[in-house]
Parts: structure tokens; C-alpha cells; sequence
């Protein structure tokens, strides 16, 4: 049994296609989404975890032009993977990125930590209102939901600043993220559709569980 068969309707066309959220959470995803790509794409975020993309990968996002760059942020699900740390667990020192401040530019930093904090505060949206959408949308599991559910606000302001928090999604995949940059900049719908069901249908993939390459994306 798949991931996606153990989500309520089972059907990853009807969600690519239609998606799971409201006008204003997904105008806010799809925001997210091409600020992780700038970050990601911009000076600063050299050696950063959090924009660990294969090389691979990061090669063909820098071929892209703004409009294709658009075009893949504007999927129904994020980018980036969402890994929340147990609290407690955390040393203070971990809590804040010391280390990289001082080698990183100001400005990206800080617009890092911004895109951090909004990140966290979506997935606590999420969680209370659509929790099949932070399933899909950031691949959270029921149990990251109930600590996120469970967390008042200052330690979920806490871990916003914890460099472990973000990470880039399907990082065992690189031929999927190919399959969507290609579809992106060939500005096809049908092969936006394409690569959409397939993310969907990645969803709950562990690393390192023997992957299974997605199917190649129809003729156009």
C-alpha cells in the first residue's frame, strides 16, 4: 500500500490538480515557496543544509528563468521538508544558528530567519485547520502534528530558529525535482499536472528505502 492510500480519498489527481487548501493558504504556500527558491538561489546559502539540493538538481534550478522559477514554487504542496525536533532535546546552543551569522551576509540571514519563523507558523496553520493538507503540503506526520499542536507559541519561535528545521524535499529523488524543473520551464500545464501527482503520490517515502525512480512524464 502506498502512502497516498492511506490518506482519505486516495485520488493524487484530484489533489495536484485541485489541491487541498483555501485561496489565502495557498497564495501564502506559493509565496513560501519562491522565497526558499531565492534564499536558496542567492549568496549566503552556500554549504546551508537547508538548501541541500544535489548538485545535480541545483544545476538545473540555476538554468531556470524567473517566470519558470514562478511556475514551480506555484505547486499544490512546499518545496522544502519541514523536520520538527523534539524541544527538550535541543541544547540552548543549538537553538540558534552562532556559528553561521557571522559568515553569512546580513540581509540573507535575516531573510532566512524570516522564511524560517513564516515556515513554522503555516505548518502550526495548517495543522489546526487542514490537517490532511500539512500531510500533503509538508509532508508532516501525525505525530510532528501533535507536537506542533501541543507547542505554545514561544517554543514554536524556538525552533524556528533551529538550522535543522528546514530542509529541501524529495532529497532522495533527484530525477522527480527533474521531471518538475522540466515541466516547469517547457510552461506545460499538462506536465505540471504530471509532475504534481507524482510529488504527491512521493509523499511518505523514507530515505534511504530503496526509492523507486517516478515514471517519465507523457509526451507532449
Amino acid at each position: 500500500m502506498s502512502a497516498l492510500d492511506q490518506l482519505p480519498g486516495s485520488a493524487s489527481p484530484v489533489l495536484a490538480h485541485q489541491g487541498l487548501l483555501p485561496h489565502a493558504l495557498r497564495r501564502d504556500l506559493t509565496d513560501l515557496n519562491g522565497l526558499y527558491l531565492e534564499l536558496g538561489l542567492g549568496l549566503g546559502a552556500e554549504d546551508d543544509p537547508r538548501f541541500a539540493w544535489p548538485a545535480l538538481v541545483e544545476k538545473c534550478l540555476r538554468e531556470l528563468d524567473a517566470p519558470a522559477l514562478a511556475r514551480l514554487g506555484a505547486g499544490p504542496f512546499a518545496l522544502f521538508e519541514i523536520v520538527i525536533p523534539e524541544v527538550n532535546s535541543l541544547p540552548a546552543g543549538d537553538r540558534v544558528e552562532e556559528g553561521r551569522i557571522a559568515v553569512r551576509p546580513a540581509t540573507w540571514q535575516a531573510r532566512c530567519d524570516s522564511f524560517a519563523h513564516q515556515a513554522a507558523f503555516l505548518a502550526r496553520r495548517l495543522v489546526e485547520g487542514e490537517p490532511l493538507a500539512a500531510r500533503v503540503v509538508l509532508g508532516l506526520s501525525h505525530h510532528m502534528q501533535q507536537q506542533l499542536a501541543d507547542w505554545r507559541l514561544p517554543q514554536l519561535a524556538d525552533i524556528a530558529r533551529c538550522p535543522d528545521l528546514i530542509r529541501p524535499r524529495w532529497r532522495l529523488h533527484p530525477q522527480f525535482w527533474q521531471t518538475l524543473v522540466g515541466a516547469a520551464r517547457r510552461d506545460s500545464p499538462r506536465a505540471l499536472h504530471w509532475a504534481h501527482c507524482i510529488g504527491v503520490c512521493l509523499i511518505g517515502a523514507e530515505d534511504g528505502a530503496g526509492a523507486v525512480p517516478p515514471p517519465r512524464p507523457p509526451p507532449r
